[in-house]
């Protein structure tokens, strides 16, 4: 039990990471508020990544919140992060079926509080996720570190045969954005899910799930919109698979450390 709900902690760390790296940053706390200040639409997926990246080198960090739902599975998560590249460091508070997990990402190492009554050693709170310990979970550990550069994430949305198929100026949570609806093939993207199997085979060829991204006047990332719904019923799940990323506060200063070493044990191996 311990192992299963580390793994999907694990996941949601590495959807977590990966939809970050997919943000860039700018010195505008919240974004701002005021019109698209670069008055830019992108009919071409190409043209939009190179913007997004261009943005990217300004400023690294800001706070997000996430709320995912997988086949009934329900996670909800706010933190803060700097993304940069192999200096990428995070910290956030999730919530998974009523379980609250601190999780701490620094030093390309994770590290996870569980609840009390999930850990065998209270004396340590924090257990190290490492990259022997993430292959035991399913998760490819350098997959996970390299999604925190955020220009690999915009490049796997464009490698991933990422189209934009409509775009639309319209208002979110008080401020004038840019809505752009883009279509993915999944089983290009396996990048994106932190797992190299999904790219091996075991996601069909065509496999398409839309993707809704609202850029503000700086072309950033305020919101991400992920539908993986048709990739569950494929497998036989009922039931959404969705994700919703929200970001603000860019250019906010942001400190995380590791825990202290005498808190740090290692993961339970069943």
């Amino acid at each position: 039990m311990r192992t299963s709900v580390l793994a999907a902690g694990g996941v949601a760390l590495a959807l977590a990471l990966s939809a970050c790296g997919g943000d860039s940053d700018s010195n505008s706390a919240d974004g701002g508020s005021g019109g698209n200040a670069n008055n830019a639409q992108f009919s071409d997926i190409s043209q939009l990544v190179a913007s997004a990246q261009e943005q990217a080198s300004v400023s690294k960090s800001s706070k997000f919140s996430m709320e995912m739902d997988m086949a009934g599975m329900k996670m909800q998560a706010n933190g803060e992060g700097v993304y940069d590249g192999a200096d990428t460091r995070m910290s956030m508070t999730m919530n998974m079926q009523g379980m609250d997990i601190d999780m701490i990402f620094v030093d390309q190492t994770m590290y996870m509080q569980m609840p009390e009554n999930m850990n065998p050693d209270p004396s340590k709170p924090w257990i190290k996720v490492t990259e022997d310990s993430s292959a035991a979970m399913g998760q490819n550990f350098d997959q996970m570190t390299e999604q925190n550069d955020p220009t690999k994430m915009l490049e796997q949305i464009e490698q991933a045969g990422g189209e934009i198929t409509n775009t639309e100026q319209t208002q979110l949570d008080g401020q004038d954005v840019t809505h752009y609806t883009i279509q993915m093939d999944l089983s290009k993207a396996s990048g994106m899910l932190g797992d190299d199997a999904a790219g091996a085979g075991s996601i069909p060829e065509g496999t398409m799930i839309p993707m809704e991204l609202y850029l503000n006047g700086e072309n950033l990332p305020v919101q991400i919109e992920m539908d993986m719904s048709s990739l569950g019923q494929q497998s036989g799940m009922s039931g959404n698979m969705k994700m919703v990323m929200k970001y603000s506060d860019w250019g906010t200063q942001v400190d995380v450390e590791a825990p202290p070493a005498e808190q740090v044990g290692e993961m339970p191996t069943n």
